[in-house]
Formats: C-alpha cells, sequence, structure tokens
C-alpha cells in the first residue's frame, strides 16, 4: 500500500471533534452501590428481555472451548463485558493464517481468531443493575467522535496476562492517536464504575490467530517470515482489504451486543446468534 493513497484517506475522515482479553475487572463494591442508590438493595431495577434468557447453571469445560482458561469464574448475576471495534474478515487475512498454521505445523497448533476485532477496554464484570446505566454512560463518553479510518501494520506476538495464550496479531498502523482519545474517555466511563482501565501504552491491535500457553519466543523466532508473507499479500490484494473505516463501537455484554455509532444520537440493540 503506497504512503501517498494511505494519507489521501486519512484526509478524508476526520478525528474526533476536540482535534487510533480476558481480564477480570473489579465487581462494583458494596459502599457505591449503597452510596449511589439506598434502595438498590431493596428494589432491583427490570432486567432486560435479552438477559433474562441466560438463566441456565453453567459449568466451566476447557474442553469444550478449545483448552482455553477463563480468566475468571462464572457466575449466575454477573456479566463479562468489554467494548470493542468489529473488523471485517478479507480473504487476504484468511490466506496468512493459513500461510501461520502451515509454518507452526510441526511445534504449534494455531488457531484462527473467530470474530475479528480491536479491543478499546478489559473485560470487566458487570452485576445487571449496572448494565443500562453503564451503557448511557459510554453514549456520553464517545458521541463527540467522528469516524475515522485505520491502516494496518505489521504482524506483533502478544501474550494474555496469565501467560495462558498467545496470539499474533496486526498492529495498528495509523489511526493510533483517535484510538488512543476512545480509550481515554472509555477509561473515565469505567472509573465512574469502579472498574479498571486498558493498558498503560497500549499496542492497539487486530488478533487474527491464537495458540494455548506462552508461545511468545516461538513465534517472535519466526516474525520476519509472517512479515515477508503479509507484504507479499498487500501486493496481491487491494488497498482496501488493509484499511478500515470506523463508524461504530460494539459493547458485548454477554450475549447482548449494543451499536454505538459514532456521531449518531441512536443506538441499536440486537441478541448475539
Amino acid at each position: 500500500m503506497s504512503g501517498k493513497n494511505s494519507l489521501n484517506l486519512l484526509k478524508n475522515y476526520g478525528n474526533d471533534s476536540s482535534s487510533d482479553e480476558e481480564v477480570p475487572g473489579p465487581r462494583v463494591s458494596t459502599k457505591r452501590c449503597l452510596k449511589d442508590g439506598d434502595n438498590a438493595l431493596n428494589k432491583r431495577l427490570p432486567l432486560p428481555e435479552g438477559f433474562r434468557k441466560d438463566r441456565i447453571e453453567y459449568r466451566d469445560d476447557p474442553e469444550l472451548h478449545d483448552g482455553r482458561i477463563r480468566s475468571f469464574a462464572h457466575e449466575r448475576g454477573n456479566w463479562a463485558s468489554f467494548v470493542y471495534i468489529p473488523i471485517t474478515e478479507h480473504v487476504s487475512l484468511e490466506r496468512l493464517v493459513s500461510y501461520i498454521k502451515e509454518l507452526m505445523v510441526d511445534n504449534i497448533d494455531v488457531k484462527p481468531m473467530s470474530d475479528l476485532h480491536i479491543s478499546l477496554t478489559k473485560t470487566v464484570v458487570l452485576r445487571y443493575i449496572w448494565i443500562n446505566p453503564l451503557v448511557k454512560t459510554i453514549q456520553n463518553y464517545v458521541k463527540c467522535f467522528k469516524k475515522f479510518v485505520i491502516v494496518l501494520g505489521a504482524v506483533k506476538v502478544y501474550c494474555n496476562e496469565e501467560r495462558t495464550r498467545t496470539f499474533l496479531g496486526i498492529e495498528v498502523k495509523s489511526g493510533y492517536d483517535t484510538l488512543l482519545k476512545l480509550v481515554n474517555n472509555l477509561d473515565k466511563c469505567l472509573s465512574e464504575f469502579n472498574l479498571p482501565p486498558f493498558y498503560q501504552d497500549p499496542s492497539f491491535h487486530i488478533s487474527i490467530a491464537w495458540c494455548l500457553g506462552d508461545q511468545q519466543n516461538i513465534l517472535e523466532s519466526v516474525l520476519p517470515q509472517i512479515n515477508e508473507k503479509l507484504d507479499d499479500l498487500k501486493e496481491c490484494y487491494p488497498e482496501d482489504q488493509w484499511y478500515s473505516v470506523v463508524e461504530y463501537l460494539l459493547c458485548k455484554i454477554g450475549k447482548i451486543q449494543t451499536k454505538e455509532l459514532l456521531c449518531a444520537r441512536h443506538r441499536e440493540t440486537e441478541q448475539t446468534r
């Protein structure tokens, strides 16, 4: 992708109006619940229809999800939640993941990511009484942002905080400043609910593949080959497969997604199929 074309893309989209997983967050403290509403313990807010359906007993079994281990235990009434930007998967990325799988076939069982995205918050734990207030607060904090463009750069290796999974991700080359401003606003939003902020000095990226355990050293040893293949694919596939126009964020709470449109006043909610 030429630098000139990338600059032209960025000129066509504005930044925000003022000028780019799985770690548990602390539950909302009893102190906050009592401070913000004495009736919260006596009178519960009605649970949205989409959330009432998830009432079955849960037993965590790593064999059901490729050996992955939950970062925190599932508890009834708690909802794992995070905010992210969805990314469309193109044939070019499928080709890259296939190449990586073949490259590592004798060493590591590499699996493709099922949903491509850029995380803007950690995965936090919500009690259901805070779902609607949090969503409304997120709306207020992101409504000032305009749609913008992100351009993909090189492949890097990432490991989760527990060192139980290792990821291969494509780092964001352009759009970083706007993503950082979004994260700063979302951090302010989460702090109102005593929830943890995002990582310091984040490396925004799209995870495209993963494997079990801490395989960082092994994967970093083959990064030159992977990035050489990536450069070849960028020459073979259209430019629009290597950038993305960000028009909305998704907030996922359990199995429910809320779509937060940038520079829009309304919100769409849909059940994840």
